[in-house]
């Protein structure tokens, strides 16, 4: 079963926030989307930092430096009907090696 994705302003607007690359921002689009979207039972993982409950975390080297690498985590709510699921906020770090 497949969820519909859907992202609040906040997130939207910390999206903004970060300056990402367009391939950055397409890599966040496409997981959010389709990984998390597809299989969240899977990617899902009960936290309670930086924020306490459902998160989806991931990082990915960049293409552009291969000594930096960027940090993703999304903290994640089902809707009532369990067909959405929200993306409430999120936090990015860029560390480079």
């Amino acid at each position: 079963m497949s969820f519909r994705v859907e992202f609040t302003r906040h997130l939207r607007q910390q999206i903004v926030s970060w300056q990402l690359s367009d391939f950055l921002l397409g890599e966040v689009n496409l997981r959010l989307r389709q990984d998390l979207a597809d299989q969240p039972a899977r990617v899902l993982r009960r936290q309670r930092r930086p924020f306490d409950g459902m998160c989806y975390s991931f990082s990915m080297v960049d293409p552009e430096n291969r000594l930096r690498e960027h940090l993703f985590v999304f903290h994640v709510l089902y809707s009532q009907d369990e067909d959405r699921i929200f993306v409430a906020r999120g936090r990015y770090r860029r560390r480079d090696n």
